[in-house]
């Protein structure tokens, strides 16, 4: 069984994701890719649809996983929630503490490489989103123009789709921050990271100086047999954070201006 584990995204990302993929990537054998190239999509959320088809060919199972979300359970195999029967695909649902909530989170999820799924991926590059909109219903949770939106209303509205999904509780692969100390507390899986730039940094920074990890969110000892550098605390990280964060804002209000 080929299993690549896939992410990245374009403009590159601002987080140390790609060392937390890969090394859990390693620790059970599968294949990890990083792409941070641009294609050809208008909207920057359906390059990873293009990821994936330039590779889904290649490998028996693709796990999707988003640029803002960590593996944290190295002992834990995602692959535990492959597609069953003739599901094509295994995601999670929105966490349902959240006041802003979704239908699916698209943030992370496993495809099974078949001619469904390839059909799939190519059925949302060729759906307009401003159908997708129009359609929109108010039950499934907050428009956010990309992909995602496409994969619900595909899941809800093509007969060859329809049934073919195994939805699962927020809690197996898509926790947020609140989970660890605050809301629904329970030892997540993978953590993703949410919201506008800035926010997801400052609750990365949160997590990391409450755990002591480092900024990949992989342990030390794991780290230590990469020859990665370990500190004793690792909350000097904040500066980094911080930095970032404020670079983020000043390119934001700059396009703003731009804009007129």
């Amino acid at each position: 069984m080929k299993v690549c584990i896939l992410s990245g995204r374009y403009p590159v990302t601002q987080f140390n994701s790609p060392i937390n993929h890969k090394l859990y990537a390693d620790k059970f054998g599968y294949k990890y890719i990083h792409c941070n190239y641009p294609t050809k999509a208008k909207n920057p959320y359906l390059n990873k649809i293009h990821y994936i088809l330039s590779y889904i060919d290649d490998y028996d199972y693709i796990i999707w996983i988003d640029d803002d979300a960590f593996f944290l359970d190295f002992e834990k195999d995602f692959m535990k929630y492959v597609p069953k029967g003739n599901s094509f695909m295994s995601v999670c649902k929105s966490p349902n503490f959240k006041e802003l909530k979704t239908f699916i989170s698209s943030g992370q999820f496993i495809l099974k490489s078949n001619k469904v799924s390839k059909k799939f991926l190519e059925t949302i590059l060729n759906t307009e989103l401003n159908l997708v909109k129009k359609w929109w219903r108010d039950d499934l949770g907050y428009f956010s123009d990309g992909d995602q939106d496409i994969m619900i209303y595909l899941f809800h509205t093509n007969r060859e789709f329809k049934d073919k999904l195994d939805l699962y509780d927020y809690k197996k692969f898509n926790s947020r921050c609140e989970n660890f100390f605050e809301k629904d507390v329970h030892k997540p899986f993978i953590i993703h990271f949410t919201g506008r730039g800035p926010t997801k940094l400052k609750n990365l920074y949160v997590v990391q100086r409450k755990l002591n990890l480092h900024a990949s969110l992989v342990s030390d000892p794991i780290l230590n047999s990469y020859g990665i550098a370990i500190q004793d605390f690792y909350g000097n990280d904040r500066s980094i954070n911080k930095k970032r964060t404020i670079l983020i804002l000043i390119k934001r209000k700059l396009q703003q201006w731009l804009k007129g």
